[in-house]
């Protein structure tokens, strides 16, 4: 089987998984909070996913720091420095 070489054809943009939550953090400022609200039976596997996509954003961005707990009611992300 013979297969062609062509040049000069752009690669696709890669589309990934959508974002669960479309968290704005992008725009807070140091001491900013945000609250996502999740139903309390929930929260313990949710917040695994919000932390992940904090720290993702973190890491690519460095200089930004973030902590996010459990709070009544949901989960909150403090930008920290």
């Amino acid at each position: 089987m013979d297969f062609q070489i062509v040049s000069g054809i752009p690669l696709p943009k890669g589309t990934g998984r959508p974002r669960k939550y479309d968290i704005n953090i992008e725009a807070m400022d140091v001491g900013d909070m945000v609250m996502i609200p999740i139903d309390k039976s929930k929260v313990d596997s949710e917040v695994i996913i919000i932390r992940n996509f904090v720290r993702r954003y973190a890491k690519k961005n460095s200089g930004t720091k973030f902590t996010t707990r459990k709070i009544e009611g949901g989960v909150g992300v403090w930008r920290i420095s």
